[in-house]
């Protein structure tokens, strides 16, 4: 054994100063912009090459203050995994820090976006089922949005029900791709040999009565039954899961609901039913 008083010690190497931390983001410009009512906009910003996803998980995106600082928020994606951009839904707050600023924005202008994508409102963690219910409120839309657009999503379930939970008919979002689409399964399937899964997409307004769109809270229309009367799907635990996402009031109250009925929170180790994302 050597003497420990006549080793040598290796000092550390000295990091050389041209060495940089590799940057945790790109900067990207923004390619389309869309207004759907003064506190409604969603944005398309180009996207990296190497920036992957799964439908359903959030970026983390940035813009830079105008001392220098970067402000970074979280939001769903709603484009496709296959599509040049990431697309964006979100609530414009006259005096939000981040929100006030991104409806300044022109095409052109850039934003700063994290490279790793994260959330796990992801249909790979449903292991069966027939029938999947996306329900949202408002801008929780956004991940559903992404769901619908990629054709994985299509081949792993049979019925794929969007509801859109909103407040006025002036809130509504996304109605012509998903009206569109769903006319399109619905050619599909009926189309000899054609075996395709179906869309069907269902308004509530909880202020307005309007033709075409159930009126209610979507938790008092589950209860009642209505919802499942307009989908004509009923809900049970053999073909139903679930995606909640938007208010927290809602998540709450709907899985509230649903495990009142029998249904289970969906875990790694436990499968179930139901899978939640609290939208703010």
């Amino acid at each position: 054994m050597s003497n420990p008083s006549t080793m040598s010690v290796i000092p550390p190497p000295v990091p050389s100063a041209s060495v940089q931390a590799i940057p945790k983001f790109t900067i990207e410009p923004v390619v389309w912009i869309h207004q759907w009512n003064p506190g409604l906009m969603s944005l398309r910003i180009h996207r990296d090459p190497a920036y992957t996803f799964r439908p359903g998980q959030f970026a983390r995106i940035g813009l830079t203050k105008e001392d220098g600082e970067i402000i970074w928020r979280a939001y769903s994606i709603v484009s496709a995994p296959d599509e040049a951009f990431l697309e964006f839904f979100l609530v414009v707050v006259p005096t939000g820090e981040f929100s006030s600023r991104i409806a300044k924005l022109k095409t052109g202008d850039t934003m700063h976006v994290e490279k790793i994508s994260q959330g796990f409102l992801t249909t790979d963690r449903f292991k069966d089922g027939r029938d999947l219910w996306l329900i949202a409120t408002g801008t929780g839309m956004a991940p559903y949005i992404s769901m619908v657009r990629d054709s994985a999503v299509w081949r792993q379930f049979e019925n794929i029900i969007v509801v859109q939970s909103v407040r006025e008919h002036r809130d509504l979002a996304y109605t012509d791709e998903l009206d569109q689409l769903a006319r399109q399964r619905r050619s599909a399937a009926a189309d000899a040999g054609a075996a395709q899964a179906k869309l069907i997409f269902v308004r509530t307004l909880t202020r307005e009565t309007i033709d075409g769109a159930l009126h209610g809270r979507v938790t008092t229309l589950t209860d009642s039954g209505e919802l499942e009367r307009d989908a004509r799907l009923v809900l049970d635990d053999v073909h139903s899961r679930f995606m909640l996402c938007g208010n927290p009031d809602m998540v709450e109250a709907m899985r509230a609901l649903l495990k009142a009925r029998g249904f289970r929170m969906n875990r790694r180790l436990e499968p179930g039913h139901i899978i939640v994302e609290n939208y703010w």
